[in-house]
């Protein structure tokens, strides 16, 4: 069981690791990675993270890597959570 970190945006981490288990085609949902294990700990590599991204864009309609920061700076499930909750709340303040 994945234990939980705090973002502004309802629901987000829920939808990341759903997305993350899509990937994974873990469908049983019972994850077996925790938000800190690194990305490739998780079970994503290079070509699983970049559709990972994709189908986040997609569902949240927000890019946290088209700008300053760089996909290469994520390093666990939870900084991955944290950018897109950042990029939202970006989104949603008009910056």
């Amino acid at each position: 069981m994945l234990n939980t970190t705090h973002t502004d945006t309802p629901g987000l981490q829920e939808t990341i690791t759903r997305e993350i288990d899509g990937v994974l085609l873990n469908d049983e949902g019972g994850s077996t990675y925790s938000l800190d294990d690194s990305l490739l700990t998780a079970g994503l590599n290079s070509l699983l993270l970049a559709q990972l991204l994709l189908q986040l864009e997609t569902e949240l309609g927000v890019d946290p890597f088209s700008e300053d920061r760089s996909i290469t700076d994520i390093r666990t499930v939870r900084e991955l959570i944290a950018a897109y909750d950042e990029a939202i709340r970006t989104r949603k303040a008009g910056v």
